[in-house]
């Protein structure tokens, strides 16, 4: 399980830059982000109004700028330069001068993976030792006139960009082919293969680093919209060259990824862009490593505000986070009816009432002492928590396994004192294994805070405040 490891706070749009950083085997990979932004919808080909309105209802999918950073034994490799704004002074904060660079490993030849290879100013290369590797095939198209003269006058910058930075590394250039996925092939670098995947551009290459046992796929552009491509790999953008060669590419690499359990790095992937891809229905879900930091912040609040929790408290409260709405029930008379009869068991509100769940705080536990008082609407209550319902995209089993493991990894660690820790964690460990996930909370709990309360989601609760 990939874990952060370290990071400074990410940022959203341009200000400052963010790293993230993890180790596998005995390599040191980093993040280094330009920007952490949106993309609009508009970017898409093939997504229809039901995709959009289920994984886009906002009209904007998250994405961002990112390069990364290998850190080995002896060798120092960037995979990708970006725009070069942040460049720079991303590496400086690891440590890492330009100079200190060895190898840059370029996946392909638009702008935000090449305008970092060249100085902030002058046209001086900003990595004058690195031997740089890019396929043969991208090479050949962003050096070709008959390509260029393809065409509009206004879209040619691309293949000038791309042209001066071929010139300018010229003497440092290394051309090769990478393999298909599955194909035999030797390493360019030891622990570095170069992988196909053609589409997005003519030579979009892919890179596999194996270090210790443990492999991390850094795919470049293969995706620009997790949100809607992970569960619909068949939806392409308008930047891809070749729009369907692309999907086969897309679809091809995550059926291998998640058949062999693969880590994957992207460069328009969202903080921290890194991950595990798992088979989900007829697409796929994308999970991102657990955050340490906010995995123990979120335990450390739950014993000091409620001391008599046990370890299952603790699982449903990430659970909770993990999930959304528990069993994501839908029906509106169900549900009201429900509703009613708790609602006559609850009392007065006497602490907060929204809390955020586990670590990452994407749904909040609202106390339904809210409708006591008359503090919000009760039909306005009652839908926001349906709606919450219908927009959660529920993860596939086996992510929230991999992500429970590392929980308890983490509580292993801390120097906390539950009663029944290790026979409520081998209980835990029964449910997941019978393919049963949701649990109740401990009768401690329940006998101590009579929790009444709904899981209603962060921007659906902010919503309701501003009404309120």
């Amino acid at each position: 399980m990939i874990a952060i490891t370290s990071a400074a706070a990410m940022t959203m749009a341009q200000d400052g830059p963010s790293i993230f950083t993890c180790q596998i085997g005995e390599a040191e990979v980093s993040l280094l982000s330009e920007g952490q932004q949106g993309a609009d919808v508009s970017i898409l080909l093939g997504a229809t109004p039901e995709m959009l309105a289920q994984y886009a209802p906002d009209s904007a999918v998250p994405n961002a700028v990112n390069a990364f950073l290998i850190r080995l034994p002896g060798q120092t490799i960037l995979v990708d330069a970006g725009f070069g704004r942040r460049m720079e002074d991303n590496l400086r904060q690891l440590g890492v001068r330009p100079e200190d660079v060895d190898v840059v490993l370029l996946t392909h030849m638009h702008g935000e993976h090449i305008l970092g290879m060249m100085q902030k100013e002058g046209e001086r290369n900003a990595f004058p030792r690195a031997t740089v590797y890019l396929s043969k095939d991208e090479h050949d198209y962003w050096t070709s006139d008959e390509e260029m003269n393809r065409q509009p006058a206004d879209r040619r910058g691309g293949f000038w960009n791309a042209r001066r930075v071929i010139t300018s590394y010229a003497h440092q250039l290394f051309l090769f082919h990478p393999k298909k996925i599955g194909e035999s092939a030797a390493p360019l670098l030891p622990g570095i293969y170069g992988l196909a995947a053609y589409g997005h551009t003519p030579g979009h290459t892919m890179y596999l680093l194996e270090s210790g046992g443990e492999r991390l796929l850094i795919w470049g552009d293969l995706t620009h919209a997790m949100a809607v491509q992970m569960p619909h790999p068949e939806v392409a953008v308008v930047y891809d060259a070749n729009p369907e060669e692309a999907v086969r590419a897309r679809q091809a690499t995550l059926a291998y990824v998640a058949e062999q359990g693969i880590p994957i790095a992207g460069m328009h992937i969202a903080w921290p862009g890194i991950g595990k891809v798992f088979r989900h229905g007829n697409g796929y879900f994308f999970a991102p490593p657990p955050d340490t930091a906010g995995i123990i912040g979120a335990i450390s609040r739950q014993m000091q505000r409620y001391p008599e929790s046990r370890l299952t408290d603790i699982y449903k409260n990430f659970f909770q986070d993990y999930f959304g709405p528990e069993h994501l029930i839908k029906d509106t008379t169900s549900v009201d009816r429900y509703l009613q009869q708790e609602l006559a068991l609850c009392g007065e509100c006497t602490g907060e009432w929204a809390e955020a769940t586990g670590g990452e705080g994407r749904f909040y536990r609202v106390d339904l002492c809210v409708l006591k008082e008359n503090r919000v609407d009760y039909r306005t209550f009652l839908y926001a928590f349906i709606e919450s319902a219908h927009r959660t995209v529920a993860p596939p089993p086996e992510a929230w396994v991999d992500t429970w493991n590392e929980i308890i990894r983490i509580l292993d660690a801390m120097p906390l004192s539950i009663p029944d820790y290790a026979a409520d964690k081998a209980a835990l460990q029964a449910v997941l294994q019978s393919g049963h996930y949701a649990v109740h909370h401990s009768k401690a709990y329940e006998q101590r805070y009579e929790p009444h309360y709904r899981i209603i989601s962060k921007a659906i609760l902010e919503r309701l405040m501003m009404l309120h």
